[in-house]
């Protein structure tokens, strides 16, 4: 089964979770098997606790320790993924997101973005999304889609419905 990593900033906000659902299932309708840093259970229980920290220095200690271990994980996660699919909506796009894209790019991984956004946010006129990362997303023989029902990678089923 084709394994796709999804970087994306949709975590960060709970108004977000309709958005990065409709993606995951697009991804299951085409027979891929997400790996969603923000659906990995084994931190909930760790960063309820940290967030409810009442002393900084220990809150400061408990998200350090987490970090370095959900960077482990989403590093792991990007290894053992086929292809890597990044949400690049927004103004800027998010810099773990950009950071997860270089890094599978870098291990030779083919990178595909997903940009619904309608606003150029690239260097040039005309250009959707920094220019390197476009560029890194492109040489890696991924493409940028501009729709979820555009979404399609190699190894997927070929008559996936449209989102």
């Amino acid at each position: 089964m084709t394994r796709v990593y999804l970087a994306s900033p949709l975590g960060f906000s709970p108004e977000n979770r309709d958005y990065l659902t409709r993606i995951k299932d697009r991804l299951v309708s085409l027979g891929i098997e997400v790996f969603d840093p923000w659906a990995q259970p084994q931190f909930s229980a760790e960063l309820e606790k940290a967030f409810q920290e009442k002393d900084h220095q220990a809150r400061v200690a408990a998200f350090a320790g987490l970090a370095r271990r959900i960077g482990v994980c989403n590093e792991a996660g990007i290894r053992e993924a086929d292809y890597l699919l990044a949400v690049v909506d927004g103004a800027e796009v998010d810099s773990g997101t950009a950071a997860e894209v270089g890094f599978a790019c870098g291990l030779g991984k083919r990178c595909y973005g997903l940009r619904t956004d309608l606003r150029d946010s690239g260097d040039f006129v005309g250009i959707p999304v920094n220019l390197q990362l476009l560029h890194f997303i492109e040489t890696s023989g991924g493409q940028l889609f501009r729709s979820i029902a555009e979404i399609i990678l190699p190894g997927c089923l070929a008559e996936a419905p449209h989102a």
